[in-house]
């Protein structure tokens, strides 16, 4: 059975959310700097993305077996109730949703104005953190829980019971629009595809009820014994879950394909929860804002700009912001609880959890800790005495984000370790071989040794049924169409494959992002050719049969991507049905500049505010 691609993709994650409140143009301006603090927050809640589907032109034997994907973080519509249970808008006429949350940011600026001139004035703290602890109080105070783990304000989660097939039209496109799986349900059709919603920052043991309650209803529906899941993300950690506190439920089980899934958390939320965030010396005042920015001047001046401020009140500052963001905010949130990696449990727990006011919060996350720390042993009886086709695809060799102290210890995909999405992969550090005499564990006969040497797939629990992608970004992965099709390709596949048994899909694969040469090839084939020149027409033919060529493989080579993508783009600028990009003259120069200025002033000034040298003048 043949199944065709479609370009539709979704790139979603709390960066893009808050960048909506400001600007991305280049240039020296509040306006940026307002993004970098947005960033920085954003990052704190280390954002998830969702995936779309991409099924491709192979054959395989399918079995079409009744799925239920089990979204990512933010992936479901979640809205403030009223009395009555009504659903209250803003002033905008728009639901009220939990995240992300409604910010009026001229307000915002209004109230930290003042407290932070005075601050900067007089280099002491004159109220600038009790505003600062006020304001994300206020600004994500629908994301909050009691003290039972509930949510401190009545939320409505929208459901979609029915399968696709049985939705109605509005409900199928705000599914695919949420998560566009097309190429699943062109596999096994529409009535045997589901999509379970709960709330991000709702209650943990909640949502894993209703996934288990949800697994026996499908199956009593379509009158079968068994189902597939795709968890994705933070699904992960709600399938870790399902399958300890629900024994019984492996036996519902058929295949399950685990997507970048947050099987041990994510080290940015171990290290927020654990207090171990990047604000040693070396990475606040050099490493992080540039490496969270991409490079660029925008990092080098925000390193200036934050020694406008004395060492301690910085601290002080950033200190306010984790209390604020984690003690007030999330501390009680079992959902994000279930992102802490279990090495970093225990301290987390003792940080926010032992003043005897979190005893039920606390007896919540102890039982999903359990869950986590089995969760190998699980998934591994799964396979062996349940007969459940199980798979992982992870992603590495793309650093965490630097708001993560342990950023340069570990490998990943920007947001969630490897270790976490690989069942336990060992590896170096992003570009950096295993160690020199490092010896795999080779009991099965098999090199699970990556080409570039850094990851050893033999000291995972599925060795033989994990893929990994390299270079590929945990956001980014809603843009790679090889990593969709893969997915897709195991949902549905009657065979149990191994790493070894599909020649067109290798265990160590290069991560591509094909979005934009998607969208090229349908405006290159909107054009008469007879419109153009002998000379142009046949460039555009050769350019379009180039990037089709190269999106039917599965093998990924990158330079065959960037030509194609390239050269199909020139044709296009060309023939103006795209604009040229135009060369950024002020990043040339200031780039540099500001790379210069941020190793200057670190190296010769050291990790301090510019007054701190005279501070005991002031004093």
């Amino acid at each position: 059975m043949e199944f065709t691609g479609f370009r539709r993709g979704l790139d979603f994650t709390l960066l893009p959310l808050y960048n909506k409140f400001v600007t991305t143009e280049r240039g020296i301006s509040m306006k940026l700097f307002k993004r970098s603090i947005s960033v920085l927050l954003a990052l704190l809640l280390a954002a998830l993305c969702a995936l779309p589907a991409f099924a491709a032109g192979e054959t395989w034997e399918v079995e079409k077996c009744p799925t239920i994907l089990i979204h990512g973080i933010l992936q479901s519509q979640v809205f403030l109730r009223g009395e009555g249970g009504a659903i209250v808008t803003g002033e905008d006429g728009k639901p009220i949703a939990n995240f992300p949350p409604p910010v009026d940011v001229n307000d915002i600026l209004r109230k930290l104005a003042l407290p932070a001139v005075a601050s900067l004035l007089f280099q002491h703290d004159i109220c600038l953190t009790k505003t600062a602890r006020a304001v994300i109080n206020d600004v994500f105070k629908y994301i909050k829980s009691d003290e039972n783990g509930q949510p401190a304000y009545p939320m409505q989660v929208v459901r979609y019971p029915k399968s696709l097939g049985e939705s109605s039209p509005e409900e199928r496109k705000k599914i695919y629009d949420t998560l566009p799986m097309q190429g699943l349900s062109e596999a096994i059709g529409e009535n045997n595809v589901y999509f379970f919603t709960y709330d991000s920052f709702g209650n943990f043991r909640d949502a894993v009820d209703e996934l288990y309650g949800m697994i026996q209803r499908v199956k009593a529906e379509r009158h079968v014994d068994k189902v597939n899941l795709v968890p994705i993300s933070l699904g992960g950690a709600l399938f870790n879950a399902l399958i300890d506190y629900y024994p019984d439920v492996r036996e519902s089980l058929n295949t399950v394909v685990i997507a970048i899934g947050a099987l041990d958390g994510s080290r940015i939320v171990g290290d927020m929860f654990a207090h171990n965030l990047g604000f040693g010396d070396k990475n606040l005042y050099h490493d992080m804002a540039p490496a969270l920015l991409g490079g660029g001047y925008l990092g080098g001046l925000i390193n200036i700009a934050i020694r406008l401020f004395p060492k301690k009140l910085l601290r002080s500052i950033l200190d306010t912001v984790e209390q604020a963001l984690v003690g007030d905010i999330l501390s009680n949130c079992t959902m994000l609880w279930s992102l802490v990696p279990s090495g970093d449990y225990e301290k987390a727990a003792k940080l926010w959890l032992s003043d005897g006011k979190h005893d039920e919060i606390k007896r919540q996350t102890d039982r999903y800790w359990e869950a986590q720390k089995n969760s190998r042993a699980n998934i591994k009886a799964l396979q062996e005495d349940c007969g459940v086709k199980i798979y992982a695809v992870a992603e590495y060799d793309f650093a965490l984000y630097a708001i993560a102290g342990s950023w340069r210890d570990v490998n990943g995909d920007g947001v969630i370790h490897l270790d976490s999405t690989s069942l336990g992969a060992a590896s170096g550090w992003v570009g950096t071989p295993l160690p020199k005499g490092y010896t795999q564990n080779v009991a099965d006969g098999h090199n699970h040794i990556s080409p570039d040497g850094i990851v050893d797939a033999s000291a995972g629990t599925l060795p033989d049924h994990t893929f990994y992608f390299k270079g590929q970004s945990h956001e980014g992965t809603a843009r790679s169409d090889v990593i969709i099709r893969l997915i897709v390709r195991l949902a549905t596949d009657a065979e149990y494959q191994t790493v070894f048994s599909m020649e067109e899909w290798p265990q160590f694969n290069n991560g591509r992002e094909t979005n934009g040469v998607r969208g090229d090839l349908n405006v290159a084939k909107g054009i008469d050719p007879g419109t153009l020149s002998a000379a142009d027409a046949k460039e555009l033919q050769e350019a379009i049969a180039q990037a089709e060529a190269m999106l039917a493989t599965t093998k990924v080579v990158p330079a065959e991507t960037d030509a194609a993508a390239a050269r199909l783009r020139a044709i296009l600028v060309k023939l103006g049905k795209r604009e040229a990009v135009k060369p950024d003259t002020a990043a040339k120069i200031l780039d540099p500049l500001f790379c210069v200025l941020n190793d200057l002033f670190y190296y010769a000034y050291g990790p301090r505010g510019f007054i701190d040298p005279f501070w005991w003048i002031w004093k």
